[in-house]
């Protein structure tokens, strides 16, 4: 008989009435052992829900962390485009902005 089936025994006998007195003291030791693993276990919860909150939080700082890089890296990007080319992008944009101008000056003309 396993220890848990020893304990239920013990429990059915105290029910009905028939419990002999070193069966008693059987089960308050069975009983005292039960609810300290029971505070044991609710102990290793606690730790286990606080661990997967830290884990959640660490898990949510990292995907922050991953996309605030990408965002540094793609303008970073831009920058050197802009570094290399800044003088041409600038004079194409000053262009495109005066052509209009333009055409409407060659339309009249």
């Amino acid at each position: 008989m396993s220890d848990r089936e020893q304990l239920l025994h013990l429990v059915d006998r105290a029910r009905r009435g028939s419990i002999l007195p070193a069966e008693i003291d059987a089960l308050a030791v069975g009983i005292t052992e039960l609810a300290q693993a029971l505070d044991d276990a609710a102990g290793e919860l606690a730790e286990l829900r606080e661990h997967n909150d830290r884990t959640c939080e660490a898990a949510a700082r990292a995907e922050q962390a991953e996309a605030a890089l990408a965002r540094a890296q793609a303008l970073a990007a831009r920058w050197a485009v802009l570094r290399a080319y800044g003088g041409a992008a600038t004079e194409l944009r000053a262009a495109l902005d005066e052509q209009p101008t333009t055409t409407a000056q060659h339309a009249d003309g």
